[in-house]
This record gives C-alpha cells, sequence and structure tokens, in this order.
C-alpha cells in the first residue's frame, strides 16, 4: 500500500509530496533530511544510492533517484510491497514530472491538480481492494465454480476412460503397464481441474499467506463434501487417495498466485 510520496531535490528541497493516509504521520521536514542524507552519504561512502530503507512498524522506504535532473522520488509503502514494482511506479511519477516542470521546478508552478492525474495514471490498475473484500470476491468467483468444476472433473474423466475404453487394461499384464498409468494420469488432470484456478486466485486476493492457506483447505474440504453429493461420490477418493500431490499442486498454484500479484499490485491494508 503506497503511503506517502516526495519528490524534492538532491539539496533536499521539497518540490512536491503527496499523504494516501487519512492522517499525517510523518514530519515531512525531518523526512526530507533523511532522505537526502542517506541518499548523498551512500553515493559518497559506498558508491551507489541506497534504494530502499527497512522503517519497522510495517513500513519500508523506496528510494528513485535521477542524477542527470538532480531529483529524488521516495515512497513510504508497506513493508510486503514489491519493490520493484513501487521503484517502476515512482519513476514513471518521476520522469512525468521532469516532463511538465523541467528545468527549474518551481514550486510555485507545480498544478496540484495536473499532479494528482500523473499520480492516478501511474496507480491504475496497480491496486487492488481492501482485504477483507477481496476474500469475498474470491470466494464469490470461486464458490460459484466450485461445483461445476467437479461436475467437469466427473464427466471428462468418464469420457476419457470410456474414449480410451480403460476396462480392456483392467486385466492381465496391462494392469499395470497401462491401466495404472492411464489412472494417474487422470488423477493429476483432475487435481488441476479442481485446484489450479481456485488456489491461483486465492493467492492473488488473500491479504497474506496464512489466509491463503486457511482459504485453501477450506476450499479443499468443501470440495470433498461436495464430491460426496454430487453424481458420482466415489470421485471424492481421487482427492483424497492423492492428498499429498493434492495438497503440493495446491500450494503451488496458491504461491504462484501470491508472486504474482506481489509483482503486479499495490495491496490496501
Amino acid at each position: 500500500m503506497l503511503k506517502n510520496l516526495y519528490i524534492m531535490d538532491n539539496k533536499g528541497i521539497l518540490l512536491y509530496s503527496k499523504s494516501f493516509e487519512r492522517e499525517q504521520k510523518y514530519d515531512d521536514n525531518l523526512l526530507i533530511g533523511f532522505f537526502t542524507s542517506i541518499t548523498n552519504f551512500s553515493r559518497e561512502a559506498l558508491g551507489t544510492a541506497v534504494k530502499n530503507v527497512d522503517l519497522g512498524e510495517n513500513n519500508k522506504l523506496i528510494i528513485v533517484s535521477k542524477q542527470d535532473e538532480r531529483l529524488l522520488g521516495a515512497a513510504i509503502v508497506s513493508s510486503n510491497d514489491n519493490n520493484e514494482l513501487v521503484s517502476n511506479i515512482l519513476k514513471n511519477i518521476l520522469q512525468e514530472f521532469i516532463d511538465s516542470y523541467s528545468p527549474d521546478y518551481d514550486t510555485e508552478k507545480i498544478i496540484q491538480e495536473e499532479m494528482e492525474k500523473n499520480i492516478q495514471s501511474n496507480l491504475k490498475g496497480k491496486i487492488i481492494s481492501t482485504p477483507i473484500i477481496r476474500v469475498v470476491i474470491s470466494w464469490l468467483i470461486n464458490g460459484s465454480l466450485m461445483y461445476p468444476l467437479i461436475l467437469l472433473s466427473i464427466y471428462a474423466t468418464l469420457f476419457l476412460f470410456e474414449a480410451f475404453n480403460l476396462t480392456q487394461y483392467l486385466y492381465g499384464d496391462e494392469l499395470f503397464t497401462r491401466f495404472f498409468p492411464a489412472m494417474i494420469l487422470l488423477s493429476t488432470g483432475n487435481i488441476m481441474i479442481l485446484f489450479l484456478f481456485p488456489n491461483f486466485l486465492f493467492g492473488i486476493l488473500s491479504p497474506n499467506r496464512r489466509v491463503a492457506i486457511a482459504n485453501s483447505i477450506i476450499h479443499l474440504v468443501v470440495t470433498i463434501v461436495l464430491f460426496a453429493y454430487s453424481s458420482e461420490p466415489a470421485f471424492a477418493y481421487i482427492v483424497i487417495g492423492h492428498l499429498p500431490l493434492t495438497l503440493i499442486f495446491s500450494l503451488f498454484f496458491l504461491f504462484f498466485g501470491i508472486r504474482f500479484s506481489s509483482k503486479r499490485f499495490l495491496k490496501k491494508d
């Protein structure tokens, strides 16, 4: 979540600032001095500018430097926000600021409405809703898809079983060479149908990993229960019998969704 945004020159003169929180928690003058001090010190002492600093209390600082323009952009964000995503947003905002107000950067000529449009255009599509709304949306989508996916899993399996006449391999030497490998492939396909998209969506929309894992486990239990009341209750044993594989796939899709989300979205706390 983006909490505060600052644009300043390398001498510590504040050119623009915006708070995204209802209450101002920081003294801008103290922060600006801190930003420029650590940037200039790190550049002189280490030969490179500091790009991020942990501020504690679920806050971190991201700094982008434009040395050729002698400007700094800084943002205070949540500690779980992706550094690269915030840096790219900050770079784009800073570049539009340069295009509009270079070379003199007169604070009296900076138009607030124009800066607001600049910021909003760079944040568009990169912020998703508050945690409770995200959880509700994920369950509304997954809840509506759960039973159709179960039916798809059942009928796709029955169709393939009949299409390839797998019954013929139930007896004799081909039981282990043909039938079991085919059933393993069908079971893996079922698990992907049932748990790929739902867990990916939970990963994208969940507020944190603990909530994502809890949602995934609840989804697994509900799926097994719905199988028991479906047209083919025995299919529940496909999920139960392959529970380790189901959990591995579910967690993989879940964490893939979390990673995908962190690289593309800022999440409201």
